[in-house]
């Protein structure tokens, strides 16, 4: 890949190892070798519009393929442009039209080249309740579950769509050359063919009667923990990554979720991030992530310390993205850890699992002989000048090369007090970075 320095880049080369030095959370260890550096900064410059003034964006996952040049990346936007109205906040769907979509790239010269768009559809012969073809929406799939759909206005309730689908993150399996997706909204995992059509989606048992009472045309395996339920809205399933050799998936939870209850979650660090063999499609392991501490920082809430996406190196190694909701000079955390599974507890269906996996301080994680998944730094972001809030797809380009794209919330930047949607001119970015060590 030839290298593309900009301005910014030339300033951020001249990092050293001291950018790397920095606040470590449990079981962390720090990781001194040659400072990473962005080589290269690609930008979506022109993106097709939408509506009401809405342009395509909102990258939420990023993957590049094993035989693919290096140039070359899956990624796919979430639900569509969506906002928050009034004092209520109420959940609104500008383009309540939006089918949820995987887009192949290409980067070079500073630029971000769509080269297909493939939108998610039902198999053949299968008609989607909401718009009557037989391709999907983004809108949330059930009532009492879900946030409440609006249009725009925020005065108009729009219909629940049980196959809609809030999209995170991609994995590609090269076993069977399919895509695997991550979803908020039950939590659930896709797998999908190469051209979008969907063949499965995974639930948390007990979903599966409500969806297809509500209408679902895809075939539902109601195989997750019924435990993941308890996901806090718009907190579900975000990260999604495939072992190398196809064997194992892995897909982690935003956030801490709602066990016992909200309150409980949002003081939490323990995340959760689960394991399936591929094979048998059976989860076969559960793993706690524990989250930097917000203490740590200024002005960061632990609730907004989240999991944003995964990419793995081995069956039991991953790269983990972790961040803050700040953005610019108020950021803080933006890092890439190294994260090792091998000695992490395999909580899958025990009492802690199913009880007190999020109210567990660290020290009683300790008392209690749970073995958290270990990590170490790999590249602290916020410390190469990155500009976004939402650093959301990771993918590992080659042995000491990785991306990763921001997801820009289609530029949707809330209500003014006319009650008109605002759009801001935040872009869709993607950086590379040479991370100074060998990942293979």
């Amino acid at each position: 890949m030839k290298i593309h320095f900009q301005k910014k880049g030339l300033l951020i080369a001249t990092i050293t190892a001291l950018a790397l030095i920095g606040t470590q959370g449990a079981g962390a260890t720090q990781n001194v070798m040659a400072a990473p550096v962005v080589a290269e900064i690609h930008e979506w410059k022109n993106p097709p519009a939408l509506t009401e003034g809405i342009k395509e964006g909102g990258f939420s996952g990023l993957v590049h393929l094993p035989n693919d040049p290096p140039s070359i990346f899956y990624t796919l936007a979430d639900r569509g442009p969506n906002g928050q109205y009034g004092k209520d906040e109420l959940r609104t769907f500008p383009d309540q039209n939006y089918t949820p979509r995987l887009y192949k790239i290409k980067v070079e010269n500073g630029n971000i080249h769509v080269l297909e768009t493939i939108k998610l559809r039902l198999p053949q012969g299968k008609i989607n309740a909401f718009t009557k073809t037989n391709d999907i929406s983004g809108l949330p799939n059930l009532s009492g579950p879900d946030e409440v759909p609006y249009d725009v206005t925020g005065t108009k309730k729009l219909s629940y769509d049980p196959d809609g689908l809030d999209l995170e993150g991609i994995a590609y399996n090269p076993v069977d050359d399919t895509f695997w997706l991550s979803d908020e909204y039950r939590p659930s995992i896709i797998q999908v063919k190469r051209d979008g059509t969907i063949l499965g989606r995974y639930v948390p048992k007990g979903s599966k009667e409500a969806m297809l009472a509500a209408g679902a045309q895809m075939e539902i395996f109601d195989t997750l923990p019924a435990v993941y339920s308890k996901r806090i809205a718009n907190r579900g399933f975000e990260g999604v990554t495939i072992s190398p050799d196809g064997k194992f998936l892995y897909t982690s939870i935003q956030s801490p979720m709602a066990l016992p209850d909200k309150k409980t979650g949002e003081a939490s660090r323990n995340l959760r991030i689960l394991k399936m063999d591929l094979a048998t499609k059976k989860v076969v392991g559960e793993y706690m992530y524990i989250a930097e501490n917000a203490k740590d920082f200024v002005k960061v809430k632990q609730k907004d310390v989240v999991i944003s996406d995964l990419a793995a190196l081995s069956q039991d190694v991953l790269l983990i993205d972790e961040r803050d909701k700040n953005a610019g000079a108020d950021a803080q955390l933006k890092r890439i850890y190294k994260a090792d599974f091998s000695k992490a507890t395999n909580l899958l269906g025990t009492p802690t699992s199913e009880q007190d996996f999020e109210k567990l301080t660290v020290a009683q994680v300790k008392e209690q002989g749970i073995v958290p998944v270990s990590k170490e730094l790999l590249v602290d972001v916020a410390k190469l000048n990155y500009p976004h809030e939402k650093l959301e797809g990771l993918a590992i380009v080659d042995k000491n090369t990785i991306a990763i794209v921001n997801d820009n919330d289609f530029g949707v930047d809330g209500y003014d007090e006319k009650g008109k949607i605002k759009i801001n001119n935040k872009p869709t970015q993607m950086y590379v970075i040479k991370v100074g060590q060998d990942l293979k």
